[in-house]
């Protein structure tokens, strides 16, 4: 279990050693058992300023450097619950909570110290950046997720449910709320009513309004006013239940997009004259995805060998035949990406749009997860393995491992490779110098580093401790998350190899009680 492994090496390390000993002011001689983990690994996100992450026992914020330098920001006695980056990477927003004790006593210092029926928790969305709070505003408690404008500065939040493993309840919560935040602290947090379950929010491209889409209706926002302009109902009868389960804006702002849950309805709402036409497609989509260079539209069928595109002045379409079905969308320049993540087809197609011809690729095995480069030449596939005949051929051989495909999108060639394990992170690096994969492999105490125009042929880089994840950093270097209880993390630096580690930072700052913070605020 974690919880004994973390346990285990805490208790192993010296607690006699210096002034600078961490457990120093732990009770009992400093030991003390801790059961939540030291640091969260999954949570941590990269910023500009270096890696930051949750101290989930300590209840603190960390700030990580690729000097191997550690900061504990402070939040003013809350603990980070989630963290979320920014779009630009200057900064990372954080959903923080602290406790309140409504009992005014002074004697009450603790948490332990609050009778249970006095205590609750305040929750607020603060942001940070060089390693300090620049914002801070207090959000609904249930609200975990963000969505940003596409200049960064308005952020709306709202319950992503399917992530929720349990919704706090701050008294009364409202499940049609989602709530605007002014990130240059302007105007404060706006709660808006929008619908059940909105869950998918979408911005203008020039950032002057906001879609929001739940359950049966779209609401339209002014995003200087975050008033709603225009509410669209999705459907006329209130017994029936309509799911958006995609949404597109069109590039010029005017039209929304909308696909349905088990339906072949295509909604098209005009934004500007608030109507709204349904236009029926061939079957259920699984995807849309706009190009906003070409001003095209592309939806695929999980169920129909077929891509449709769909252009914006007329909306109408060419339907296109495939060999397989498709699940699944990139965009790229001046083509459109299609594979298939759900299924135990192997193909994958590039189509260009000025051509419509789609030219087509077979994986060794089907597709886990698709990347492109930033140029968009290359496009690099995790492959899953697949129930095999057990011949004892190499086709067998090739269905029971991992793999990993390399697609020349210029040259039109391909190459599927046999990994020895799962891997648990692959990051694309391209620069002057060349494009490359870095591949975590299950098990595997190294780095991968494949040449993209020759991935045949990697180069092995030692990691000290097994990796858990890898992530890009804004500058281009990666970090990668290892499987250490106290903590470790490396930052590599691609165009040298350079690989620099910071360890040990999950013992930062324990205490042995927690203290109620904010208590002048209260009372």
């Amino acid at each position: 279990m974690t919880r004994t492994s973390t346990i285990l090496a805490i208790l192993a390390l010296p607690v006699g050693l210096a002034a600078c000993d961490p457990f120093a002011h732990l009770p009992d001689n400093g030991w003390s058992w801790i059961d939540e983990p030291l640091w969260d690994a999954e949570g941590a996100i990269a910023a500009d300023d270096g890696v930051y992450l949750a101290l989930p026992a300590a209840g603190e914020l960390a700030r990580i450097r690729p000097t191997g330098a550690t900061d504990v920001v402070d939040l003013d006695g809350a603990s980070p619950v989630r963290l979320q980056p920014m779009p630009d990477g200057a900064g990372v927003v954080v959903f923080d909570r602290w406790p309140v004790c409504a009992d005014p006593d002074p004697k009450i210092e603790t948490v332990d110290d609050c009778r249970e029926e006095d205590l609750s928790y305040s929750y607020e969305l603060a942001l940070v950046q060089d390693g300090a709070v620049s914002f801070a505003d207090q959000v609904p408690s249930h609200l975990n997720r963000l969505s940003f404008s596409p200049d960064g500065t308005i952020a709306v939040a709202y319950l992503d449910y399917a992530s929720a493993s349990d919704i706090p309840l701050d008294g009364v919560v409202d499940l049609t709320q989602v709530a605007f935040i002014d990130l240059t602290g302007t105007q404060p947090a706006t709660s808006v009513s929008v619908g059940f379950n909105a869950d998918n929010v979408l911005f203008s491209r020039d950032g002057t309004r906001a879609v929001v889409l739940s359950d049966s209706q779209v609401s339209v926002i002014d995003l200087d006013s975050f008033e709603v302009t225009v509410t669209y109902p999705l459907t006329l009868d209130p017994d029936q239940s309509v799911d958006p389960s995609g949404a597109a804006i069109t590039p010029d702002g005017r039209y929304a997009l909308i696909t349905i849950a088990g339906s072949a309805d295509l909604y098209k709402l005009d934004l500007d004259v608030e109507s709204i036409d349904i236009l029926s497609l061939d079957a259920t989509p699984s995807t849309l995805s706009i190009n906003e260079d070409a001003d095209r539209s592309v939806i695929v069928y999980n169920s129909r060998p077929q891509v449709d595109v769909l252009e914006h002045s007329y909306f109408a379409w060419d339907s296109i035949g495939l060999d397989e079905p498709c699940t699944a969308v990139l965009q790229g320049d001046g083509f459109a990406l299609l594979y298939n993540d759900a299924a135990t087809t192997h193909d994958v197609y590039k189509l260009p749009y000025d051509t419509e011809e789609p030219v087509e690729f077979v994986m060794g095995n089907p597709v886990a997860a698709m990347q492109l480069t930033d140029s968009h030449r290359y496009a690099v596939a995790t492959l899953r393995p697949e129930a095999s005949g057990y011949s004892g051929s190499l086709e067998d051989y090739q269905d029971e491992h991992w793999g990993l495909a390399v697609i020349d999108l210029v040259e039109e060639t391909d190459v599927s490779l046999v990994l020895e394990s799962e891997p648990v992170g692959v990051a694309l690096v391209e620069s002057e110098a060349g494009a490359y994969a870095l591949v975590l492999l299950d098990g595997r105490d190294e780095l991968l580093q494949l040449d993209l125009a020759n991935p045949s042929v990697p180069t092995a880089l030692p990691l000290d401790a097994p990796p858990l994840a890898i992530g890009a950093m804004p500058d281009d270097s990666f970090f990668i998350t290892h499987d250490s209880a106290l903590g470790l993390i490396s930052f590599l630096d691609p165009t040298t190899g350079t690989i620099t580690t910071a360890a040990g930072f999950g013992a930062t700052d324990l205490q042995a009680e927690a203290v109620l913070p904010r208590r002048d605020q209260e009372n």
